[in-house]
């Protein structure tokens, strides 16, 4: 009885302060301490690095405070041609602050940010934005040359704002425009990178629809549509997830249903991971009936592939970092005949004669 109490002595109670919408969460402690490192130290990277969270997961707390919200929280800070890194907006200040006030209040003191290492800071290769294996047989090859390598699986969309933020040096995306008919250069000029960056060609790859049992596209969508099948979805902002969404969106118009509807019956559709990997695998565990990847994560698995498309995937590098030697190693090898061999074999993937060409889009 006596050990009892003792540990009984040992419990404490542990509060956090919410700020809520409609019951949905807005702001935590991590994220607000997340808010005060970004607004401290301009950066997206630095910040996560600080609070020792990945990347991507910061990300993903920036987009769900803005989606909830329906406004900007973080913005680039203007400066120089890489970019001036990160800020927060007068919204998010305001968010923030609100936050800070409401903290001092119920604890009685300052909200502390406590880093647990410093950053280095370090010659090497940042990648950011889509997850592809290919790439990551490439960037392998990169660290075995001794450079020091990050690869931050944030997809296409985010990928271009980190460049746009001066985070990344090498972006992978493979982003559709449906009113040009064209990929990635659209979405280059959009986030008005076409001064700053070069597109440098990649090559092809195959999607399609991830299943257990043969299954052709038609019985895919039908079951979806008729919540008869459980779906996985890709992460918000990754160009499979555009893919989705206009396969989503096609459907459901070719078969009288409005978009917002068709989401609704798609079981599952909330449900989201961040690589191709991660979808096969919930296919193959049964947590999942279908989801959309490449061709390799099917195989990888030994689970079905119904295609839906060849898609270019490209790379996107900060003109100022072409000379950098970490880039120019990447650029190397993306072009040498050892990689169009790896490519070769790698099911799902082919390339034109523009493999490693450099673009400049201004």
């Amino acid at each position: 009885m006596t050990a009892a109490l003792d540990k009984l002595s040992q419990v404490k109670a542990n509060l956090e302060l919410l700020l809520q919408l409609d019951k949905l969460t807005v702001l935590d402690e991590q994220r607000a301490k997340l808010l005060l490192l970004i607004e401290k130290r301009g950066s997206i990277l630095i910040a996560s690095k600080l609070l020792g969270i990945p990347y991507s997961s910061a990300w993903e707390h920036v987009l769900k405070m803005e989606r909830a919200l329906g406004f900007k929280v973080v913005e680039a800070r203007k400066g120089g041609k890489s970019g001036g890194g990160a800020k927060l907006t007068a919204e998010g200040r305001a968010l923030l602050e609100k936050y800070l006030s409401e903290y001092r209040r119920a604890f009685g003191k300052e909200l502390s940010v406590e880093a647990g290492y410093e950053v280095v800071e370090a010659s090497m290769l940042v990648y950011a934005g889509s997850n592809d294996a290919a790439l990551e047989h490439l960037l392998g090859i990169v660290r075995e040359l001794g450079v020091i390598v990050e690869a931050h699986w944030i997809g296409s969309v985010k990928g271009l704002a980190a460049l746009l933020l001066g985070e990344a040096d090498v972006v992978g995306l493979h982003l559709f425009d449906q009113e040009v008919g064209e990929y990635n250069t659209p979405f280059v000029e959009r986030y008005m990178l076409s001064e700053r960056a070069v597109l440098v060609r990649g090559y092809q790859r195959e999607q399609g629809f991830i299943t257990r049992a043969e299954m052709s596209c038609e019985d895919v969508l039908n079951g979806l549509l008729e919540s008869r099948l459980r779906f996985v979805n890709r992460n918000f902002g990754s160009g499979t997830r555009l893919l989705i969404d206009y396969t989503i969106r096609k459907a459901a118009e070719d078969r009288g249903i409005e978009l917002s509807e068709a989401r609704k019956r798609v079981v599952g559709y909330d449900v989201e991971v961040s690589t191709h990997l991660e979808v096969a695998r919930a296919v193959a565990r049964g947590e999942a009936d279908v989801g959309i990847g490449i061709r390799w994560a099917a195989e990888a698995y030994g689970l079905r592939f119904a295609p839906i498309t060849w898609e270019q995937f490209d790379f996107v590098i900060q003109r100022d970092k072409l000379g950098a030697q970490a880039v120019k190693e990447f650029v190397k090898l993306l072009r040498s005949e050892d990689f169009r061999r790896t490519l070769e074999k790698l099911p799902g993937y082919r390339f034109g004669e523009g493999l490693g060409e450099v673009k400049r889009l201004a």
